[in-house]
């Protein structure tokens, strides 16, 4: 019967996805179809499959390759994929394909639209050419319509057959053989098939395919190929994995004992069509003989390994592509003139020329802002999660520095006035400023010098709360002069060679008291090495019962919903049945939380003995006082002039922190879209300044570590990717519900003290310890100050190591790590640490000096460049 035999023939079976446009082929010179995105950027998708003997299948046409992007083969299990790889080619094989492409029947612009329509037209080229016997044309047709089977979990290996015909009667051939009649499916069984849906939707839209038959036939007495380019691009079910129209068809068919393995030129030509530079040939060409110059052209430029120098078996993985890709990017764009991160920083030469036109920037985007955060239940979902994670660990921040302000200040402001000072500053900076992403917390030199300037004041004499009313005012009218200036100009110079010293100091600043806050609890409470002894306290004896119950599941595949299998009659297994991708999504999103709501109901029914977190109980102001500060109740008049010296100080100390946050968060890295605002976030500082010196609550300004976080928090990366590829980074969810809901549920914490006092503090410094480490797994600096302890054969392929010699670039690493020495000094030196924020001047001049010691090619590879005066002035010219 044809069916057995057509299980014995060992038929390749190979499916190649292209990105392209839908566009009719005959079209192809026009510039609508010139400019498609599939002839540059490489999205061309392909599957690979051949047939098995296997008695128990009742198609015999199976997947055993995956070309999405890279190459994927089938386990001998024929339950699972490969790692994505990229394929070893047979220089032979190629050879043999060109023959095939040159010889072989080519058809452009074929006006066919179902699949057996093709196969008819090929097969009566092959008789016009005197290729393929008459008697057996039947027979070969039957080969490419025979039904076809998708990978699975099931120990047979495959299921879910998608069967284009029917074959419930017989008909006999000319040798009393048995076939099946063929008939197309009709429209209600087509629907009936089920493609993989969940790998569809990482497809771009207007992804189709191109479908290729190799393999060997006893029905063919000498070696058969034809390429078929159709003019429009048709859907055929059952041809493909997933429904997407075809725009090619490859066939080749040798005989039986053809010693060439058909399956290598089947993976090269699937490795043209993956080539961006090479498949827009496949696209124009009109011959078959431009085809062959194209394999000519990918053959010049191929590289060959020797033999027996790299075992086949061995697979080269994408990631190493990728990897290579990265630097190539990277290359190019240490060469790019970086005009575009001076946006906001210019120096307009008008008065509050740079807050206009800060205004003018985020102004057209402030619906947006809010809107963004709500287009889809992912983006709610990443928001929400975003904003909870803010909450907790600015609480737990502002409470930890609260209760040290309480100390240092005999309680003239504690806990209830940071809380206070969180919600209030945190809402009108989300509100109201240029770069929302940034968080307002406590941060530890304003504590610094909130204690030094206590002392002055108890020293002299002076009422502390009004003498800090005058300097908060003399602060908000130098940074106001600043705004109108455009002093954030300055901005400009601060590098990456600054940024990466503050965010790294700041890193291990969160990781050291972190770990010491830690070892603290231990030696107060000591870890519990006997978990019996907890469980045999009587507030414990009920609480630890736990069901036994448990269920396994295993992957699906090609099934997106339990609906959808139990309406085609199936029992639905696997993960994925009850664990999508947006489940995955979303408990990544709320990950940070969960880990502080497990140890929080761990500790209530374990009842361990751990800190948390004290709010207060009342909405009182620590000290016995009003809210309302009186500005005039001080000594004598000539204090609130005074005050101006230290306020000086305090403007600097503020600014630097503010500045050098907000750049880090603005680096091209992060791709931000909406623009930057420096002067409008000085501004709103500016005007909190005054609203906490009325009232009395503590200075808030941008903390590097936490905003950070948020930005970490906010990730979005792109949802069409090929198996093998990393995660296409896109960007921010740039918005501002996050940050305004986190510092919103900080106020409402004040009357939810008896839930939020639940929340062990161990929970939150391991938060902080976690960012403290995130944070410097991002820094260049920590990457090469490792540099010094390994060799150079196991380095990283970092683009600066392209084009920067190892010594010079351990020399640049020793002089950050001696500057970086010199900020821990001045960091935790009491006597001086009031000079930290002076620090920041110290570095920028620095690095000017570093031109002396380096190459501007080094420099431009290790840091970012330093802008002219006329790139900082090249704004004033455009009004």
């Amino acid at each position: 019967m044809l069916k057995e035999g057509a299980q014995e023939e060992n038929v390749n079976f190979i499916d190649n996805r292209r990105h392209c446009s839908h566009k009719r082929r005959g079209e192809s010179k026009s510039p609508s179809c010139v400019d498609c995105s599939f002839c540059t950027n490489g999205n061309i998708r392909r599957i690979f499959g051949e047939t098995e003997k296997n008695e128990q299948q009742s198609c015999p046409y199976l997947f055993c390759e995956l070309w999405i992007k890279y190459e994927e083969t089938v386990a001998a299990s024929r339950a699972r994929w490969s790692k994505p790889h990229i394929p070893l080619l047979n220089q032979h094989s190629l050879h043999s394909l060109k023959i095939h492409l040159t010889k072989g029947i080519f058809l452009p612009n074929c006006e066919a639209i179902t699949f057996n329509d093709v196969i008819d037209i090929i097969i009566n080229e092959w008789k016009k050419n005197n290729l393929l016997e008459s008697p057996n044309d039947r027979m070969v047709k039957d080969l490419f319509v025979f039904p076809k089977c998708h990978v699975s979990s099931k120990p047979l290996g495959f299921r879910n057959c998608m069967q284009p015909l029917k074959s419930d009667s017989y008909e006999f051939d000319h040798h009393g053989e048995e076939y099946p009649s063929i008939e197309p499916l009709s429209k209600s069984e087509q629907k009936s098939i089920v493609y993989n849906k969940t790998l569809h939707e990482k497809l771009p839209s207007d992804t189709c395919a191109a479908v290729m038959f190799v393999g060997k036939s006893r029905f063919v007495n000498k070696p058969v190929s034809a390429f078929v380019r159709l003019k429009l691009a048709s859907h055929m079910p059952s041809v493909c994995e997933m429904n997407l129209p075809v725009s090619y068809i490859f066939v080749l068919l040798a005989p039986e004992y053809h010693v060439n393995d058909l399956a290598h030129v089947g993976r090269c030509l699937a490795s043209l069509l993956t080539d961006p530079a090479y498949v827009k040939h496949f696209r124009t060409a009109n011959s078959g003989n431009e085809l062959a110059e194209s394999i000519d052209a990918f053959m010049e430029k191929a590289l060959i390994i020797p033999p027996n120098k790299w075992p086949y078996e061995v697979k080269l993985h994408a990631e190493k592509v990728q990897l290579i890709d990265e630097i190539s990017n990277n290359r190019k764009d240490s060469n790019e003139n970086h005009k575009g991160d001076l946006e906001g920083l210019c120096y307009t030469g008008r008065i509050f020329g740079g807050l206009v036109d800060d205004v003018k920037r985020r102004l057209w985007f402030y619906k947006d802002d809010f809107m963004d955060a709500f287009v889809d239940f992912s983006a709610m979902s990443q928001v929400l999660a975003s904003a909870m994670f803010i909450f907790l660990t600015n609480l737990a921040n502002i409470i930890i520095f609260g209760a040290v302000m309480g100390h240092m200040l005999d309680n003239q402001m504690g806990v209830i006035e940071c809380i206070l000072s969180g919600c209030i500053s945190g809402i009108a900076f989300s509100l109201l400023s240029g770069q929302p992403l940034n968080i307002l917390s406590a941060t530890g030199p304003v504590l610094i010098f909130e204690s030094l300037f206590y002392k002055l004041c108890s020293m002299w004499g002076w009422n502390f709360l009004a003498s800090r009313g005058w300097l908060s005012f003399w602060s908000s009218v130098i940074i106001l002069l600043f705004v109108a200036t455009d002093g954030s100009f300055l901005v400009a110079y601060i590098t990456r060679f600054t940024e990466d010293l503050f965010a790294t100091l700041i890193a291990i600043i969160f990781i050291v008291e972190s770990v010491q806050s830690m070892v603290k609890i231990a030696v107060e409470n000591p870890i519990t090495y006997e978990p019996d002894e907890i469980f045999k306290q009587p507030p414990c004896q009920c609480v630890m019962k736990r069901g036994t119950n448990e269920t396994t599941i295993h992957v699906v595949q090609n099934i997106t919903s339990k609906g959808e299998c139990n309406l085609l009659g199936g029992v639905p297994e696997g993960i994925r049945c009850n664990f999508h991708p947006d489940i995955r999504e979303l408990l990544t999103n709320f990950s940070a939380l969960i880990s502080i709501a497990v140890t929080t109901i761990v500790k209530e029914f374990v009842g361990l003995k751990v800190p948390e977190l004290v709010v207060p109980s009342k909405f009182q102001p620590s000290f016995e006082r009003s809210w309302y500060v009186d500005w005039t109740n001080v000594q004598h008049w000539w204090i609130g002039l005074i005050c101006f010296v230290p306020a000086i100080l305090l403007t600097i100390l503020l600014v630097m922190d503010q500045q050098i946050t907000a750049v880090i968060i603005n680096r091209k890295e992060n791709k931000l879209k909406k623009g930057y605002g420096y002067h409008l976030d000085l501004l709103v500082i500016s005007v909190l300044m005054l609203i906490c010196g009325l009232f009395g609550l503590p200075f808030f300004v941008a903390s590097t570590v936490l905003s950070i976080g948020h930005v970490q928090s906010l990730r979005m990366e792109s949802p069409s990717r090929a198996p093998g590829d990393k995660p296409i980074f896109t960007g921010i969810r740039e918005q501002r519900v996050s940050s305004f809901l986190a510092h919103l549920l900080i106020g409402i914490s004040l009357f939810l003290t008896m839930l939020v006092q639940m929340v062990p503090l161990p929970a939150l410094l391991g938060v902080f310890l976690y960012l403290g480490i995130s944070c410097m797994e991002d820094q260049q600096f920590v990457h090469r100050i490792l540099l010094f302890f390994s060799p150079v054969k196991h380095q990283p392929e970092f683009a600066f190591l392209q084009s920067v010699p190892l010594l010079r670039v351990h020399f640049y690493t020793a002089i950050q790590i001696a500057a970086f020495l010199l900020l821990c000094i001045v960091k935790y030196t009491k006597e001086i640490s009031m000079l930290f924020p002076l620090m920041l001047f110290f570095m920028v001049l620095l690095r000017k000096l570093l031109g002396r010691l380096f190459t501007v090619r080094e420099l431009r590879a290790l840091d970012d460049q330093l802008p002219t005066w006329s790139q900082l002035t090249g704004c004033r010219h455009s009004h």
